[in-house]
């Protein structure tokens, strides 16, 4: 992989492998996992690199500061600073498109646009005067097969029971972790495009996924007849501290569950709701009495 200078994508990694005969490569990724036995680099521009891992002395793994503007711009823009896919190119160079529409489409600011277009060569000045509106594609023609495939949303991804590990998953769909928000043993919440949600529908340890707009985390029911009215349990992410947590939605957890990083607690619907948009809370439980047969 050669080097990445694209300032509309934002390289979250420089993985340095360093090899057996004493070779130093430099590479740009999106995404690095390692095996017993390979070790696979995917770069920005979604190619793979794999090595032997019996040929690789050491690897070293930089984490890139993110740009200044990353979440004011992703905020407006879903698409800012991630990957360009294998259709963008073509609403870039659409000459029936003004930039406005092609903004809306590719879901990217319009400095990002014109940068891209710049770069392929294309002068967006020539479609000042164009139409503002794009006509919508034929349902179910190539064009809008392709335009499903190439925009993206957050989706909450649900793993089968006794799939314990979705860190499998990603790995087996090279989704990078650039995409994720959030992730548990029950699955996890990413950014994805049409064309990772087909290849998702047909993968075997996926029981279902569902559009997550708002990046809630998900809120597991229990039976009313089992339920603790008003009493939740809410599971942190390992880096996160359930104490400070807590805090931050106003709570007073009950009891603090330290080794699997969970607080119980007494919640009105709007904490409830609080605690749901909290990147470092992976889910949310109902409390339930647990009767047991004699």
């Amino acid at each position: 992989m050669t080097d990445w200078s694209d300032p509309t994508v934002y390289v979250p990694y420089l993985v340095a492998i360093e090899q057996n005969d004493g070779e130093v490569r430099v590479h740009p990724a999106h995404f690095v996992t390692l095996t017993p036995d390979f070790v696979f680099v995917r770069g920005p521009a979604g190619r793979f690199e794999n090595l032997p891992t019996r040929s690789v002395r050491s690897i070293r793994v930089t984490v890139q500061d993110l740009p200044a503007d990353y979440d004011l711009l992703r905020a407006d823009y879903p698409n800012a600073y991630q990957p360009w896919h294998l259709y963008d190119p073509g609403y870039v160079r659409r000459p029936s498109m003004t930039l406005a529409a092609k903004v809306r489409r590719l879901g990217r600011p319009p400095a990002h646009v014109i940068a891209k277009a710049r770069e392929l060569g294309y002068a967006l000045a020539d479609t000042a005067d164009t139409p503002e509106h794009e006509p919508e594609p034929v349902p179910d023609s190539l064009a809008a097969r392709r335009a499903r495939r190439a925009t993206s949303h957050d989706y909450l991804v649900f793993v089968k029971p006794g799939i314990s590990d979705p860190y499998q998953i990603l790995s087996r769909q090279r989704i990078g972790s650039h995409s994720l928000y959030r992730i548990d043993s029950w699955g996890f919440g990413a950014t994805l495009s049409g064309l990772e949600i087909e290849a998702l529908s047909e993968d075997p340890d996926i029981e279902r996924f569902e559009r997550d707009d708002d990046r809630l985390a998900p809120h597991f029911r229990t039976q009313p007849e089992d339920r603790v009215d008003g009493e939740y349990l809410v599971a942190v992410r390992r880096s996160g501290d359930p104490l400070t947590v807590a805090a931050r939605a106003g709570v007073s957890p009950s009891h603090v569950f330290d080794t699997i990083s969970t607080f119980s607690a007494a919640l009105t619907d709007v904490q409830v709701q609080a605690l749901r948009r909290d990147p470092d809370v992976v889910c949310i439980e109902d409390n339930a009495v647990v009767t047991l047969d004699d």
